[in-house]
């Protein structure tokens, strides 16, 4: 593998490691619609900048681009899964806490405005 190559190949993935992190922050943020714009901003300046930039072959760009877009894709979706165990995980804790002094044989004895 020559030189260009490796090159190429470098980029493809640190760009696609950036759309992942992108993808997977903008999970925790906004709703799915901000995907629309944010792959086209992402397209553009990113994969196509980057292959005009460097002067790479059309199925090069073209490749970024669509590594870049399924990156972001499946960001977000590992961003939406993480934020759905936080909740889960959330609400499992404040049922338990609110459940914790009412369950039959709880030992704690105190009232719950001495507690």
């Amino acid at each position: 593998m020559d030189r260009e190559s490796r090159e190429v190949i470098f980029e493809m993935v640190t760009l696609t490691i950036i759309s992942l992190l992108v993808g997977t922050f903008l999970a925790q943020r906004f709703k799915v619609l901000v995907l629309a714009p944010v792959i086209l901003l992402f397209t553009v300046i990113l994969a196509f900048g980057a292959g005009i930039a460097r002067a790479d072959a059309g199925w090069t760009v073209g490749l970024t681009a669509t590594m870049t877009i399924v990156g972001l894709q499946i960001g977000y979706l590992l961003g939406i899964g993480i934020r759905h165990l936080i909740v889960v995980a959330r609400a499992s804790r404040l049922r338990a806490a609110s459940l914790g002094g009412s369950l039959p044989g709880s030992t704690n004895i105190l009232p719950p405005r001495w507690r």
